[in-house]
């Protein structure tokens, strides 16, 4: 991430610094133990192909979780058998979130939704009662102020079609109240039009970057000290596929039809074009459903970390970021 990122001072009097829903009503934590196969959920009526899920992915295992539950909830909490632990984040403003480890210093700290700073959520840890931010994982305020918790994975929204050709894909879920199912449908209105609460997420914004409207969503892809905001309008008059470069190194970004969000990978082709649901490249590979084939057979793809963001958050995250031009 940016240097500008990394040593930007924290400014407590213009955080929120309290839940801003009944924690008793709304937890603002949910852990998860149980996981099943998505395709049993899928057949068991518990999904549908067209739910909206968050996902992450984890040794070649796609684990997911439905949108309207972790709207509820923000932080999710669970543990990979005999791998690892980990911590989810959504922020219904910036429309995004990422995948922590949640244990430093050899302690597992247990996190909740707790306020907003720069217009997004603000994680906090029971164990040492520090706030995070919840793309950096950098400790704000509090006990372990200046620490950064270990990234394991950034998320991706997709529907349960897009997850289902994935045969490793799993499935964590839980039930909601009456009250959290009414909640859930008001949160996804926030998130779909943040402008409804715009004098909120403002309260607690110093300084905007206004090169691209404050609202809009794009994909925010970074490596290193570079990172970069493309728009997802222009990936769709683009025909949903892109040819850009990250820092030095050129990249295509591209949406499968009906996807959610767009995908980025380190790949250079001369050309690049649709040809149903497979996206055609140079010297006869392409890439179908996330997997890049060639002549000599299937190869993985380097991609830099992406989320699918709103442009206010992104630019206050890496605010030294660029905007791809195409």
């Amino acid at each position: 991430m940016s240097q500008l990122a990394e040593t930007k001072p924290f400014d407590a009097s213009r955080a929120m610094l309290q839940d801003y829903l009944d924690s008793q009503k709304y937890p603002a934590r949910l852990e998860v133990k149980d996981a099943e196969p998505l395709h049993s959920a899928l057949t068991g009526g518990r999904v549908s192909p067209d739910t909206r899920l968050l996902t992450f992915e984890v040794d070649g295992i796609l684990y997911t979780v439905p949108m309207h539950v972790v709207m509820v909830h923000n932080v999710i909490q669970g543990e990979i058998p005999g791998k690892t632990a980990w911590m989810m984040t959504f922020c219904l403003a910036c429309n995004t979130g990422m995948v922590f480890d949640p244990v430093l210093d050899g302690q597992t700290l247990h996190f909740r939704r707790r306020g907003a700073y720069e217009g997004m959520l603000l994680i906090y840890d029971d164990e040492t009662g520090t706030y995070w931010q919840h793309i950096t994982g950098k400790a704000l305020h509090g006990t372990s102020e200046g620490k950064t918790l270990r990234q394991i994975t950034t998320t991706r929204q997709m529907n349960a079609a897009e997850a289902l050709t994935r045969a490793d894909a799993l499935h964590m879920t839980a039930a909601l109240t009456n009250d959290q199912e009414r909640l859930s449908g008001f949160a996804d209105k926030m998130r779909a039009e943040p402008a409804l609460n715009e004098t909120t997420i403002l309260s607690t914004v110093a300084q905007e970057d206004t090169r691209r409207p404050r609202f809009e969503l794009g994909l925010g892809m970074w490596s290193g000290d570079v990172s970069a905001f493309l728009p997802l309008t222009t990936v769709h008059v683009q025909n949903h596929v892109v040819q850009t470069k990250l820092g030095e190194r050129p990249v295509v970004v591209y949406q499968q039809p009906d996807a959610i969000s767009p995908v980025a990978v380190y790949l250079e082709s001369e050309t690049a074009r649709w040809e149903g649901d497979r996206l055609r490249l140079d010297n006869g590979c392409y890439i179908q459903d996330d997997v890049y084939h060639t002549p000599d057979g299937i190869q993985a793809l380097e991609r830099p970390s992406q989320l699918l963001m709103r442009w206010f958050g992104f630019a206050l995250t890496f605010p030294d970021c660029d905007v791809c031009v195409v």
